[in-house]
């Protein structure tokens, strides 16, 4: 009773953190990427990106892109308006889902308590806690594996049912379509029917996630289809480390780098050396249930083959089976943990409990040392609709500018376009260089009306150290500095504001 005491506690503070943290939560970079995608589905019935102008036709369209994802922030846009937390809300909605789904399969499986003991380390999770409000697909990819690993092991359980397996396909297939990433369920469920030596139902499974991968090709046409997907993907600088399309087989070393998104900072370190310590000392009894540990191999494999990059948010696609594996074995030590059944080598119950009590420990300390961070850096964006009245004044519709990502909250309709400086940094990686004067000309070239770069940028395109007459040379003249940012103008443009 002491000890699910302390979790409801720990439950209902963290609850209270995550609450705060939703006021004027700061924007991740990926709120504006993915979420302009959002915008124009919902505005034009077809994805671009004029953040991205000028990278591989983006401003014309895009067609690489997380597809039932941004039909999920289309919807949320045509309901509430654009804003940053009506896209930020979807994945907490997501969120909701899986916590239904999750939480309610750990009750009628191992019992209420237990079930207090997962949501406690569901909710404290740095990982969940930060890209539950970040518009972004892990969380929604997340559940819709899950939803899928369910149905798969219902139906293994109940000697491979075929109903069961179509919703597992159909669910793993939607997962697909909601970001590339989700593939590694649809081979997942596939090749573990095949380690299980049934061949039928690995089939009946795969054409079951057919049609709902479908989905991702919604917004193919003749003239937009396979090949401009295809040069859309290989010539972009965000994919400039894509395996999607290996040439060789080199790719498969990836696979000897996969421990490294294990391992990026404390938070992923602490869940990780849980993870693992639950997993050895309890291997015993976790291995009678063959079907977790294999489709959990699976999926750290093929998702190894795939992913693009290392980045620690893709543990998110793991976490619902690496928490059963922790979840399981703590069960099972916290009954036995008066008696001192055999586990591993020197390790029984009664002390591996304890051992698990001070890694569980360090990990809510670390977690929720992360998540207040999260909580207390604060973001408002009427601080956007404030600086552009004040250089630009009210008359901003035919306006083109360049600015930092975050600037689209909420100013998106107010401007013909606003291209964010990250996007000339990503030229920079695909060999288009522009700094100082260079960059002042590209910006001429295409009639950009303000420039607003941060201290950062400045540095990152050459500009700290311009003179006025250089800027002059363009028809260009800083019109004001504050906040960290620095305002660039066309004179006539901010002459005729002053006047």
């Amino acid at each position: 009773m002491k000890l699910l005491l302390i979790i409801k506690i720990l439950i209902f503070i963290t609850l209270l953190l995550f609450a705060f943290s939703l006021w004027q939560r700061m924007p991740d970079i990926d709120d504006a990427w993915i979420g302009e995608h959002a915008y124009w589905m919902s505005e034009k019935g077809y994805v671009k990106s004029e953040l991205m102008h000028g990278i591989t036709g983006q401003d014309v369209r895009h067609i690489v892109h997380h597809k039932f994802f941004t039909l999920n922030g289309a919807m949320f846009i045509s309901l509430f308006g654009f804003s940053l937390w009506t896209i930020k809300s979807v994945s907490l909605l997501w969120l909701a889902v899986f916590l239904l789904v999750f939480i309610g399969y750990i009750k009628r499986t191992l019992g209420s308590g237990t079930a207090w003991f997962a949501l406690m380390l569901t909710t404290i999770n740095a990982l969940v806690f930060q890209y539950s409000f970040v518009y972004r697909p892990e969380i929604m990819v997340m559940t819709l594996g899950f939803l899928s690993y369910l149905f798969l092991e219902k139906s293994i359980a109940k000697n491979y049912d075929r109903k069961l397996l179509i919703f597992s396909g159909l669910f793993a297939g939607i997962a697909a379509a909601t970001h590339l990433n989700g593939l590694i369920f649809m081979a997942a469920g596939s090749i573990l029917l095949l380690w299980k030596h049934n061949f039928r139902s690995s089939l009946i499974f795969a054409v079951a996630t057919l049609p709902a991968f479908a989905v991702y090709f919604y917004d193919f046409t003749f003239q937009y289809g396979i090949s401009y997907w295809l040069y859309q993907i290989n010539d972009s600088p965000a994919l400039s480390k894509s395996s999607i399309l290996p040439s060789s087989i080199a790719f498969a070393g990836k696979l000897f780098r996969e421990h490294l998104r294990f391992f990026h900072s404390p938070k992923e370190i602490t869940l990780s050396l849980l993870f693992l310590f639950m997993l050895i000392v309890n291997f015993r009894n976790l291995k009678t249930d063959g079907t977790l540990l294999k489709y959990l191999l699976l999926l750290v494999i093929f998702l190894s083959l795939l992913a693009v990059h290392t980045t620690s948010k893709y543990i998110l696609l793991y976490l619902p089976y690496m928490m059963l594996v922790i979840i399981r074995s703590f069960h099972h030590l916290y009954v036995h943990r008066k008696a001192t059944l055999p586990l591993w080598r020197g390790f029984n119950t009664q002390n591996t409990f304890k051992w698990s009590l001070g890694l569980i420990g360090l990990f809510i300390l670390v977690n929720t040392s992360w998540n207040i961070g999260i909580a207390t850096e604060k973001f408002n964006p009427d601080k956007n609709y404030l600086l552009a009245r004040k250089y630009m004044g009210n008359r901003t519709a035919n306006l083109k500018i360049l600015a930092p990502m975050t600037f689209i909250f909420n100013e998106i309709d107010d401007f013909k376009r606003i291209q964010s400086d990250l996007s000339i940094t990503e030229m920079h990686k695909s060999g288009t260089y522009l700094y100082g004067k260079g960059f002042l000309h590209y910006a001429d070239s295409l009639k950009l009306d303000y420039l607003i770069i941060s201290d950062e940028y400045k540095d990152r395109l050459g500009l700290a150290n311009l003179k006025t007459e250089d800027l002059s040379i363009y028809d260009y003249a800083v019109a004001g500095q504050e906040q960290g940012l620095t305002i660039i103008g066309k004179r006539q443009q901010f002459t005729h504001e002053q006047h």
